[in-house]
């Protein structure tokens, strides 16, 4: 439970991260140097966390490749022995 409310949350702050980005492309932001600044460093603090949220979603993903070729490797020893060693 904690876990899909954190999960909620990192999603949420990446989609603010990504609105964030977008907004300093738009030439209306871009007019005013003040509100650049604001958006700038708003989003130069999701900046760090947005990234490890991206690598913590590689690896799950990566996490499910090497449990399905484990289930996969059959009697293929030296196969399942890397894909465990994957996991």
């Amino acid at each position: 439970m904690a876990e899909s409310y954190l999960l909620e949350k990192l999603r949420s702050v990446e989609q603010t991260f990504h609105e964030l980005t977008r907004k300093l492309g738009d030439p209306d932001i871009a007019r005013d140097p003040g509100e650049m600044q604001r958006i700038g460093k708003a989003r130069a603090a999701l900046e760090e966390v947005v990234e490890t949220f991206e690598v913590w979603k590689k690896t799950q993903d990566d996490l499910v490749g090497a449990r399905q070729l484990v289930k996969e490797s059959g009697n293929d020893l030296e196969l399942q022995e890397m894909a465990t060693l994957e996991v």
